[in-house]
This record gives structure tokens, sequence and C-alpha cells, in this order.
């Protein structure tokens, strides 16, 4: 079944005939690429344009049509009030549509959601406008997590059978995953104690983010390469005591190896974790 939720109200893609409940129809541009925003720049004297070296995407306008179908009218009414309560917050909200390949999902911007003449009837029906400022759409997002490296327990000797080979070590590294058709971005967590911070190294490209600043047991750094922000405990930024910002990004059905390591003493088992959602066009 298909359904589409939008601000936690969930709209079903095919109610039968008499169902009471939420439904939509007719979603526009849910999928697909929007427009590019590169200008093509023709040549006065030669036949063609210059090339474009980087084409970029504008933002997703995506539209769809919202019903709620009512027990009666005054069941009517008190959910569209439920609905526009839900649309008009006054912040972005996500939307969620889950087809047969599973849940992809986008941060939007309700431009408007204007509601049709009901003509006295136990169904009202709204015309939906949406931005997505971030053209791509997510799946759910894989987490792979590691602690810093450790050495292993090595053989004991002198050897006796069967040959125990000690407790293995921990490198101190994960694999991040892209499942989708567009490169996308790990969301990273790091928790303390650390006394001089930490240092992400992506193997690959030899890529370096260096974040130097005490990290207290119980506290989480969070770190965003898309936009290039850290954050402590939520809402404190701390970018500013980033000294590398080597950011990388997951390449679409590819993999990135990040090397962890820390600067100073430490304490308790510090912890890096990733949160790579999928991305698709």
């Amino acid at each position: 079944m298909v359904a589409f939720e939008v601000a936690g109200i969930t709209f079903e893609g095919s109610m039968p005939f008499g169902s009471v409940g939420f439904g939509f129809s007719d979603l526009t541009d849910w999928y697909g690429v929007p427009d590019s925003k590169s200008p093509v720049n023709d040549r006065p004297q030669a036949n063609g344009a210059y090339g474009i070296a980087d084409d970029w995407r504008q933002s997703a306008a995506i539209s769809f049509k919202a019903f709620y179908s009512g027990a009666d009218r005054v069941d009517m009414l008190r959910n569209q009030n439920a609905l526009t309560g839900a649309f008009g917050t006054g912040h972005p909200v996500t939307a969620t549509l889950t087809d047969e390949l599973g849940p992809t999902s986008r941060v939007v911007s309700i431009r408007n959601a204007r509601p049709r003449d009901t003509k006295g009837q136990s169904v009202v029906v709204f015309d939906v406008d949406m931005i997505a400022p971030d053209p791509l759409r997510y799946g759910p997002a894989l987490t792979v997590s590691t602690g810093l490296p450790t050495a292993g327990g090595g053989i004991v000797y002198p050897i006796t059978y069967p040959i125990d080979y000690g407790t293995p070590g921990n490198p101190g590294s994960i694999t991040v995953s892209n499942l989708g058709t567009a490169d996308t971005y790990s969301l990273l967590e790091v928790t303390g104690g650390l006394s001089g911070g930490f240092e992400l190294t992506e193997t690959t490209t030899g890529r370096i983010t260096r974040f130097e600043r005490p990290i207290p047991l119980g506290s989480t750094v969070y770190l965003n390469p898309r936009t290039g922000r850290v954050s402590l405990d939520g809402p404190s930024d701390v970018s500013d005591f980033l000294t590398r910002s080597g950011w990388w990004s997951v390449p679409a059905g590819g993999t990135r190896e990040i090397q962890f390591n820390s600067i100073g003493a430490i304490t308790g088992t510090p912890t890096l974790t990733a949160r790579t959602a999928p991305g698709y066009w």
C-alpha cells in the first residue's frame, strides 16, 4: 500500500469507497531530477556554448492533493482543523512517501495548503504545494559505530594446542555505505571523554577532519559534513574548534572508510557513530 506522511499525518494512496480518513492523489515531482540552475553561455563567435563544469540542481517543488473523508460534517471540520494546524506550524516538516521499495523522505516547507469548497459535504480537498531545499530524497539511515583503536591480546607462550590467538584488537575504523543513486553525506557523532579532541581520516581520499577541544565524559560532538558545522550536545556551535575540515561525501552505490583517533588523554569509552541515509534522485 502506498502512503504519504506529511507533518505527522498519514495520507493513504487508495481508500475503499465510503472509508473515513485521510487520503492523497496527484502527487507531482516527488520522483525525478529538478531543473538545472547552471546558466548556458553561448559562444559569441562559434557554434554552441561554453561547457558547464558543475551542473547544480534547483530545489524540488512538490505538490499533491490531500483530502479527508469524514464520518459526518462535524468529523470532517475537526480533521480539517487538524490538517491546517499541522501544515501551518511555521517551520519545515518531514514528508515521507512509502512505496513498494520502501520509504524515502524529504524536509519540506509547506508553501500553501488551500481547501476547496466543500459544498456542504463531509469531504474536504486541499491543494498543497511544497518546496524541498535539498532536492534529494533519502532512505532510512544505516548506522555503524566504533571505539578507538586498541591492540590485540596476541599468542601466549609457550604455545599449547589448540592455539589461542588471543583477543583481537579494534582497528578503530568504520565503513559507511550509500545504497542510493546520488552522493550523500554521513552525519557523525563522537562521544567523550577526550581531553584534546579527535581526528577523523577518510582513508580513500586521505581527507582529515580534526577537532581540538576537550570533550567531557557524557558529552557528544555532532558533525554535519554537508554544512561543515559542528555542535556540542545539540545547540552549542563549536565549529571554530575545527583545525582541519577535509569533509567528504559518500558516492552513490559506494563506501567510505573512516579512521577514528584521539587527541590527548582518554576517559571512559569514546565512540564514533556514523548515520548514512542513502540519497536518491
